[in-house]
């Protein structure tokens, strides 16, 4: 069984790779994103700078000793002044090319759109142009989609990537990894959510990481969904020793609080993690510090309301780690805060909770029924008032801390460990080729009669 992960957000694609071929399985994977946290030298690489979102790392990566694996498609990156060009060139690309390919793509792809129609408004031809056109610069920078689905049994796209199968692909079907990509983008009255939306859909099955979109995948008229926990290596992300914990305990901190989340206000909650913080210092903790990093929209609202709440000294500003430096943060806390609107986490909270930190985070549990059997042990909580009195608990209390870090591990190795991933992605594999295979020998039986 040969596979082909397309697509790297949050290096997603890389890990799941990765694990795979752990298991025995031949997979691949085209990364091609260009954000610092889309590139695998950012999970495995040793990496001892600070970097803006868009920096080189290679060089870097490689003078520290950091190999990329044969099985790591890098796509080029073509520089900002290319891909500028190319979307400036968008319109007329549109209006002058494809109109044959376009034509014959949109009437082969409307009838199977009409069920969306009252979702998303109707395809348009346009639509279907500029899906060619971003399909064929995808091709320009990978290989000739032809070639890559003579190559592999099936191939996974992630975040919109699913939409270059559903218009190019012909031989090979297709599995759509959903990572946040399904809460807004397939109600987008734009070209990209109509052919998304289309293309789960389409998809030989969607996996969901995130339990919250049931609600979306429903409204889509899914029925080809499985619940497949995002990728957290536990075997790397564990409990040990802490650089940082020994540099903050020297200067005098004596609880220390971590958020990676991004700063966005209004789906992370940052103003609220804040003014709970700034009140654990004024009546607990003054010697607590919180430590942030400096990415997401709002990092200078977040910075301003730090001042407001008098509490810079207590906060210590980091630029976005590499992964091998983010594990050595987390175990350099005694708490981990995540977001609090949401109701559920991607891979910070797992991540902690392998690392054997206690997390605190927004936890809808009605929310998460469908795929965990048992409830993760975080701690619930939303409000700036809930927040406070967790962190209050937990710094008063270092055997509870203890006690939540020790059943995070433990739960991380039930329900989100590196096996269970595999077993589910080998088994959607498994389901999918069987399905052709059969398929494949009714026409070939068929045909004989």
């Amino acid at each position: 069984m040969r596979v082909l992960h397309m697509g790297n957000v949050a290096n997603n694609g890389y890990i799941n790779t990765k694990l795979l071929r752990r298991a025995g399985i031949e997979a691949e994977v085209i990364a091609d994103e260009r954000h610092i946290l889309s590139r695998p030298e950012w999970e495995d690489a040793t990496l001892p700078g600070d970097y803006g979102d868009y920096d080189p790392l290679e060089e870097e990566a490689r003078r520290n000793g950091w190999v990329a694996p044969p099985w790591l498609l890098f796509a080029p990156n073509r520089d900002e002044a290319s891909r500028s060009r190319f979307k400036r060139e968008l319109p007329l690309r549109v209006s002058l090319g494809l109109p044959r390919t376009t034509a014959r793509e949109h009437a082969r792809l409307a009838p199977l759109y009409e069920p969306l129609r009252a979702v998303n408004g109707r395809l348009r031809r346009r639509d279907v142009a500029v899906g060619l056109l971003n399909a064929a610069y995808f091709e320009r920078r990978t290989r000739r989609f032809a070639e890559l689905e003579q190559s592999y049994d099936v191939l996974q796209a992630y975040a919109t990537h699913p939409i270059f199968p559903l218009l190019l692909g012909r031989r090979r079907p297709y599995v759509a990894f959903e990572h946040g990509t399904m809460r807004e983008i397939p109600f987008e009255d734009t070209w990209r959510g109509r052919l998304l939306a289309l293309s789960y859909r389409q998809a030989a099955k969607v996996i969901i990481t995130n339990p919250d979109v049931l609600a979306q995948a429903r409204r889509l008229g899914l029925d080809n969904y499985v619940f497949v926990p995002h990728p957290v290596d536990e075997e790397k992300y564990r409990p040990g020793p802490s650089e940082l914990r020994a540099k903050l305990e020297a200067e005098g901190v004596d609880f220390v609080v971590l958020c990676p989340s991004r700063h966005d206000w209004g789906i992370k909650g940052s103003d609220r993690l804040l003014r709970a913080f700034a009140e654990l210092v004024r009546t607990a903790r003054p010697r607590a510090l919180l430590v942030l990093f400096e990415w997401g929209a709002e990092v200078e609202r977040s910075r301003a309301l730090i001042r407001e709440l008098g509490i810079g000294r207590n906060v210590r500003w980091l630029r976005p780690l590499p992964k091998l430096r983010l594990i050595d943060a987390y175990r350099a806390t005694d708490v981990v805060l995540d977001q609090f609107l949401l109701g559920t986490f991607g891979a910070v909270a797992p991540e902690a909770m392998a690392c054997g930190r206690p997390v605190v985070t927004a936890f809808d549990a009605s929310v998460h029924q469908w795929c965990f059997p048992e409830r993760p042990p975080v701690v619930d909580a939303r409000t700036p008032e809930q927040i406070y009195t967790a962190l209050e608990r937990l710094a008063a209390d270092a055997a509870e801390r203890e006690r939540l870090g020790r059943h995070g591990r433990e739960w991380v190795e039930r329900h989100h460990s590196w096996r269970l991933v595999v077993e589910r992605h080998t088994a959607i594999y498994d389901e999918i080729l069987g399905v052709r295979s059969r398929e494949q020998t009714d026409r070939a039986g068929y045909a004989q009669r």
